[in-house]
């Protein structure tokens, strides 16, 4: 079986851009593109290669995920840059807001076991994606894990993503998943 997951970042930074389109139906060559965007405050910038990210799973042999309930682990990391703990409030200046303390991810995805785990699709069945971090807390889809302490500077966190069954009969066969994280800062 092979297993690709693409992580896809939905938040945390400075800025996005919410495309509208509006059209007329005026003379030929005119029209109008509206563009909307939203700038948000962030304790810290995102490594670009953490921001999209590719991960290839080898093949995963059946007898092994029946005997171990679950697949090889494949770490993956998000890479904080440039954090600052300090916040100028936008609204008066030199004045500043409460000091950036904690970080909270959230990952999401379609769901499978109940609820517990990411699905996977493709040719494949039996299986699902499932996601823990450096503590063991298990990710569970749409649902904020822990705080974590937010430090100066740059920081890396750590994660791990494994095939567990879930619940179904295995069938062999390619499969693929899609996954998005959320960072936010208290």
């Amino acid at each position: 079986m092979k297993t690709f997951i693409r992580l896809a970042i939905t938040s945390s930074l400075a800025m996005f851009i919410n495309p509208c389109v509006f059209a007329q139906t005026p003379a030929q060559g005119d029209g109008v593109v509206t563009l909307g965007g939203e700038v948000i405050d962030s304790a810290c910038g995102l490594e670009l290669a953490s921001a999209d990210q590719s991960i290839e799973m080898a093949p995963e042999p059946i007898g092994r995920l029946l005997r171990n309930t679950r697949g090889e682990p494949h770490p993956f990391q998000l890479r904080l840059v440039n954090c600052s703990l300090s916040r100028p409030d936008p609204l008066r200046p030199g004045v500043s807001l409460p000091d950036w303390q904690h970080l909270q991810v959230t990952f999401d995805g379609p769901r499978d076991r109940e609820g517990r785990s990411f699905a996977a699709f493709g040719n494949s069945e039996g299986v699902a994606l499932h996601i823990w971090d450096a503590a063991g807390q298990e990710s569970v889809p749409g649902e904020p894990m822990a705080l974590l302490p937010l430090a100066e500077g740059d920081m890396t966190l750590h994660y791990t993503l494994r095939l567990v069954g879930n619940g179904l009969p295995l069938v062999p066969g390619a499969h693929l998943a899609a996954v998005r994280f959320k960072l936010e800062y208290f």
